[in-house]
């Protein structure tokens, strides 16, 4: 009985390591997306509010690329979308005024 209690205890603590990585991974490619989607509203915002198409197609093909940077560098995550978030927001700024 023991030993059944034993390897009871051990697939437990395995089972939890592997459910806090899904987790972990399941929060990294959440923020990566997040970052993503809203570069590509933000992209969206300038061809609809300006006119300049090609600005926001460079926008969206940046925040694409951002995001397949952040999925392939596990400790870039979600940095590289959140700075094409942030120039794509200076850009919608800069041409509504």
């Amino acid at each position: 009985m023991k030993m059944a209690e034993a390897h009871h205890d051990t697939m437990t603590a395995h089972d939890f390591s592997d459910h806090k990585n899904t987790y972990e991974g399941f929060l990294r490619f959440s923020t990566i997306g997040m970052a993503w989607t809203l570069g590509i509203v933000v992209a969206l915002a300038i061809g609809g509010t300006s006119g300049r198409w090609g600005i926001c197609s460079v926008i969206a093909i940046l925040s694409t690329i951002a995001t397949v940077f952040g999925i392939a560098v596990k400790s870039w995550s979600w940095k590289p979308g959140a700075l094409v978030l942030v120039l794509g927001l200076l850009i919608l700024l800069l041409l509504s005024h």
